[in-house]
């Protein structure tokens, strides 16, 4: 294994287009939507589902809180793993899923609980935006008259997400988990939301990740609050190639806080060129690539 998971922050951006990011199944699955603000929202939770089958699905790792035909409890998963992997010591046994080293997890009568290294908040679009509510009907068989269904379909026409997310150095010594799990999840976040294709969810594209590394336990915080959308009506936005966007708040943070800056990772798309160079003269440490 490769060394542990450096104290970091992360800020991933990503854009939705007639899709629902986020259904609350509270509220008949509808796009979660704050109505204060105009802005969609998508919980961490979300983003952690998509990683985690990204990891299971694409790269075959293990994982505990996977995505089972039946719904397990978490001591029957524990114990479903305990006797696949033939390991006698319990905390062994949960470390050996990624998910649990990422992001911690829980095992009751195993008494084992694990704070992961890392958390991400909750994102909001950065554009304001609307939620859509669309009818409409299928057909099963040969005569389209007969078996005929009504679906309700409810959507955004377009949001840019800024999530916000920290890997914490010290709970990293807790959980074991490494620069190379860091490395996986990483990949999963871009991959995976790209991979999205399920009715709802299809309409993702990743267009930003940035890592900030520390050589300590400092961190600048809330990075997704340094990035704005400058659009006088961002409400009306419904590509990427419509924002306009500004990154120089976390420009001049990054520069401020050179010295205890390690190093900067930024993966982009295309389509978001023109912003990563304006990080190329801060003087730190980059590590830039185009996927």
């Amino acid at each position: 294994m490769s060394e542990l998971a450096k104290h970091s922050e992360i800020l991933f951006l990503w854009d939705a287009k007639m899709t629902n990011p986020n259904g609350d199944m509270l509220n008949d699955n509808a796009p979660r939507y704050d109505e204060s603000d105009r802005k969609a929202v998508v919980s961490d939770v979300r983003v952690k589902r998509t990683i985690r089958d990204d990891l299971q699905d694409r790269k075959g790792k293990t994982i505990f809180v996977n995505n089972a035909e039946q719904v397990q409890s978490a001591e029957t998963r524990f114990k479903e793993l305990k006797d696949a992997l033939k390991l006698k010591d319990d905390k062994e046994v949960f470390l050996h899923c990624i998910d649990n080293r990422l992001f911690g997890g829980v095992a009751p009568k195993s008494n084992i609980q694990i704070i992961g290294a890392v958390q991400f908040s909750w994102a909001k679009s950065l554009n304001e935006t609307e939620t859509i509510l669309s009818q409409g009907t299928g057909a099963f068989g040969k005569d389209n008259s007969q078996n005929k269904t009504f679906r309700t379909d409810n959507y955004i026409p377009y949001g840019l997400f800024a999530m916000y997310g920290t890997i914490n150095s010290l709970n990293a010594k807790k959980s074991n988990a490494s620069e190379d799990d860091i490395a996986d999840m990483l990949d999963s976040m871009w991959q995976g939301t790209k991979l999205l294709n399920t009715r709802s969810k299809v309409g993702q594209k990743p267009r930003v990740l940035i890592r900030v590394v520390y050589k300590d336990t400092y961190m600048i915080g809330l990075l997704d609050e340094l990035v704005k959308i400058e659009n006088e009506d961002s409400q009306q936005i419904r590509a990427f190639d419509e924002c306009e966007l500004s990154f120089k708040s976390l420009i001049n943070s990054l520069k401020n806080m050179g010295e205890k800056i390690e190093k900067v990772v930024i993966f982009y798309d295309s389509s978001a060129q023109k912003y990563i160079d304006d990080f190329k003269d801060t003087g730190l440490n980059l590590e830039i690539k185009e996927l």
